[in-house]
């Protein structure tokens, strides 16, 4: 037998090495809960909300940029 025959197969061309999903997923959640604690702080600073409101609009950024990253690496992926 042959290398060829007992080695793994490998999708696509080879060059690139194999994507890992599961620090793709924590990589965007971490980037998408820092980006939504600035929008807060931002939101607090600039227009003086309660704290509330602030919680509220960094939750919300959190999972809306969570959300499109998301979606962007599943298309990534599917091309």
């Amino acid at each position: 037998m042959t290398a060829t025959q007992n080695g793994p197969q490998l999708s696509g061309s080879g060059d690139e090495p194999p994507r890992n999903e599961k620090h793709e997923g924590q990589i965007t959640i971490l980037i998408s809960i820092i980006i939504g604690c600035f929008a807060g702080i931002l939101h607090r600073t600039m227009e003086g909300v309660s704290y509330f409101e602030a919680m509220k609009t960094g939750g919300l950024t959190a999972i809306g940029v969570g959300g499109f990253i998301f979606v962007y690496l599943t298309y990534v992926n599917r091309s």
